[in-house]
């Protein structure tokens, strides 16, 4: 009798332990779950058109933070750089091709089709790996863009925010392509609405501590999903705007997704084509920026390879 005792005493203790560790384990869980729930489902994307440093830059801090982004080149860099391109389609980030010369609003099917075939062609070629991802000048697109991007087999195409900071995936019934419409913030008259983007808010007359103060109001509005851009020569090079971008980085607000986490987390919103908002609204197409962009100081790593980006090529960025 002394002896099962003995062993209740023994069994009782043990088993209440080995319970609260069980349930403590799902609270534990539970929490964390609904703590990642309550974050904004957020994806960066980077982008470049003339020089490498700012995407190496972005390189090294994605590795060290474990991220990927979505990756918008222009044909000229990937001919120019193909094994960083190569190295960074390995390493799970995803490149986007397009024209970055023009907006598609208005143009012809053969010339979005050879545009959007030529930049798809070298993408693969280089990455080795299908471009998902097509895009031309502001995000612009039409519904001939839809027309060349399913007779391509693009999956996705990017397009101007049309839900303020939310940013949303559009199916049109008509078509299998899908449209990305980015996040969209508003700096007042005279330029109005843009990315929320380095580039389209220094092109605004925002500086670097203007688009922190924005990127938090942002975050206050509480969206479900979100968009950061970083034109990468910008961003990538500039010590106050790469401040801004750390700090985003590590906010805690916000949940950091490589592009099919990203989308997996979307409530995909399925319209027939004309019911689908579009965005044509890009009133900042000559910059009027507060500071001119080689102002600002370099990243002291890079700084001894900063030649500032032309007006003329800045011109021509989202």
């Amino acid at each position: 009798m002394n002896k099962k005792n003995n062993l209740n005493t023994i069994i009782f203790p043990v088993l209440a332990v080995i319970l609260l560790s069980v349930f403590l384990i799902f609270y534990i869980n539970k929490k964390q779950k609904l703590s990642q729930e309550s974050k904004i489902n957020t994806m960066l994307m980077l982008i470049e058109f003339e020089k490498i440093d700012g995407v190496l830059q972005w390189e090294k801090e994605l590795d060290n933070r474990g991220l990927t982004a979505l990756i918008k080149v222009q044909d000229n860099v990937l001919e120019e750089y193909p094994e960083v391109f190569k190295r960074l389609a390995d390493k799970g980030h995803e490149i986007a091709g397009g024209y970055s010369i023009a907006p598609f609003w208005d143009m012809s099917y053969e010339e979005q089709y050879n545009y959007l075939k030529e930049s798809k062609e070298l993408v693969e070629k280089i990455t080795g790996k299908k471009m998902r991802v097509g895009s031309s000048r502001y995000f612009a697109y039409d519904e001939t863009t839809l027309k060349v991007a399913d007779a391509l087999g693009i999956e996705y195409i990017l397009g101007r925010g049309t839900k303020d900071v939310e940013a949303v995936v559009y199916q049109p019934k008509e078509y299998k392509t899908k449209v990305i419409s980015v996040t969209n913030v508003d700096v007042g008259e005279p330029m109005g609405r843009g990315s929320l983007c380095d580039y389209s808010l220094w092109a605004r007359g925002a500086d670097a501590k203007e688009f922190g103060k924005i990127f938090d109001e942002s975050l206050a509005k509480k969206p479900t999903n979100m968009i950061l851009v970083s034109h990468a020569y910008l961003g990538g090079t500039r010590l106050e705007w790469w401040k801004e971008y750390e700090k985003a980085l590590a906010s805690d607000k916000i949940t950091w997704n490589g592009f099919d986490k990203w989308l997996n987390n979307q409530k995909i919103i399925t319209l027939p084509n004309n019911e689908i908002p579009m965005n044509k609204e890009v009133k900042y197409v000559k910059p009027n920026p507060a500071k001119p962009m080689e102002d600002y100081e370099p990243i002291p790593s890079l700084e001894n390879d900063q030649s500032p980006v032309s007006t003329d090529d800045q011109m021509m960025c989202q």
